[in-house]
């Protein structure tokens, strides 16, 4: 009998599912870096694009109403509007299928999710945003969630927890200074604890990732300046199936639902930046 061959292991990083933050989304880089890395990763973009890119001419023209993120530590990290014209490009001329991205939209008939996503999730996308911007609004009522960015960053956690079941990541912008990420302030902010995960606890995924970016051409832009945190994501609730026919949480309501309705009880985040 002759020896046997090596012991491998390979991981199948096309399997992950990469939700786009928006702030990411319209960074300078923010579209290039979305086509590469959906050569390697699912990369999902979040519904909030959309209405933006229905509305290009007036950011254009009005920037501010686009850059305006009550969460973001520094203002030198702002998107920038004419990463609006690339995606416009990416939507009309090259068309979203051609080049292996993935959306949510109003409903699933709209949406290009995996094929193993189930036909379920826009309506658990939208329960776990409507729970979101509750608590967001029990803390901060005068705090406004149709702003593009805060909206956007509410889009990416309510979509990433919406598919719990399919290992998702939330790839966002990360702050200078190893500040804490508007995304993760945001959660702070909601009752949703959020940890920084340090280098040797991180160590393993970091492993698997920056090969990743390499692959995809995704490291060379952090060359330019483009810092990237991942953010995972760990909502019980979401990971169970709701009761059919259950309203939705009220808005409006002055305090937060108890615990049998709260969708983000005991939600926890933990983050670290790459490379």
């Amino acid at each position: 009998m002759g020896p046997l061959p090596p012991f491998q292991v390979t991981v199948d990083s096309k399997g992950w599912l990469c939700v786009l933050d928006i702030r990411l989304a319209l960074a300078t880089q923010g579209p290039m870096l979305a086509l590469r890395l959906a050569e390697e990763l699912r990369v999902c973009l979040v519904p909030r694009l959309w209405s933006i890119l229905d509305n290009t001419a007036h950011y254009q023209r009005c920037p501010a109403d686009l850059l305006t993120d009550p969460f973001a530590s520094s203002p030198g990290r702002a998107p920038d509007p004419r990463a609006l014209a690339q995606w416009e490009r990416v939507r009309l001329d090259l068309g979203l299928s051609a080049v292996k991205l993935y959306w949510a939209g109003d409903a699933m008939h709209e949406s290009r999710l995996p094929k193993e996503v189930d036909a379920e999730v826009i309506e658990r996308f939208e329960r776990l945003g409507a729970a979101l911007e509750r608590r967001l609004l029990h803390v901060s009522p005068d705090m406004e969630p149709a702003l593009p960015l805060l909206g956007g960053a509410m889009d990416a956690t309510a979509l990433a927890a919406a598919m719990a079941r399919y290992r998702p990541l939330i790839l966002t912008l990360a702050e200078p200074d190893q500040g804490v990420p508007a995304l993760a302030s945001l959660l702070a902010t909601c009752g949703i604890e959020s940890h920084e995960v340090g280098a040797v606890a991180s160590q393993p995924l970091r492993r698997l990732l920056t090969p990743v970016l390499a692959r995809s051409g995704v490291l060379e832009l952090c060359w330019t300046g483009l810092d990237l945190t991942f953010v995972h994501l760990v909502a019980p609730r979401a990971f169970l199936p709701e009761i059919p026919g259950e309203p939705a949480p009220d808005l409006g309501a002055d305090r937060l639902s108890d615990s049998a309705d709260d969708l983000w009880q005991d939600a926890t985040a933990f983050w670290y930046r790459l490379p």
